[in-house]
């Protein structure tokens, strides 16, 4: 456990099987620390698209069972950063709440964040503010 998420690094992931297991050992922490945020960090591994083999959203979704939950992927190459990209696609479109991040500094405050926004990377607008005129006494309309 790490400031109010779990963290869970994943070094030279080379075969399905460590995909695997990494997973289910992300899962069982999860429910054991009962942290349902969490921030992997993948490095000096290979990309990840053959995402239903290697069972990573079947053993997201067990994360996802909280409503609360989020889940940040965060790789040290581009290539992993396109993966990650794909993976939370797909997650998404499962209903994990699951996003890829470029940087720690933005993976972090996202998880940390209560408010849920659609993208991370896009800013809030704000609402535009209605003034509350007052009426002129004379003004008949």
């Amino acid at each position: 456990m790490e400031r109010g998420f779990l963290r869970a690094d994943l070094l030279e992931r080379e075969t399905a099987e460590e995909t695997r297991a990494f997973l289910q050992a992300v899962v069982s922490a999860s429910m054991n620390h009962r942290c349902s945020r969490v921030l992997v960090h993948v490095r000096l591994s290979n990309p990840l698209f053959t995402v239903e083999r290697h069972g990573v959203l079947t053993n997201l979704k067990k994360i996802a069972s909280d409503p609360a939950h989020r889940i940040a992927l965060l790789g040290d190459t581009v290539e992993l950063g396109m993966s990650h990209d794909y993976v939370s696609l797909l997650g998404r479109q499962q209903g994990i709440n699951l996003r890829s991040f470029q940087t720690e500094g933005t993976a972090v405050e996202w998880l940390k964040s209560r408010v849920e926004t659609e993208d991370p990377g896009r800013q809030q607008i704000p609402e535009p503010r209605l003034e509350r005129r007052e009426r002129d006494p004379g003004d008949l309309r």
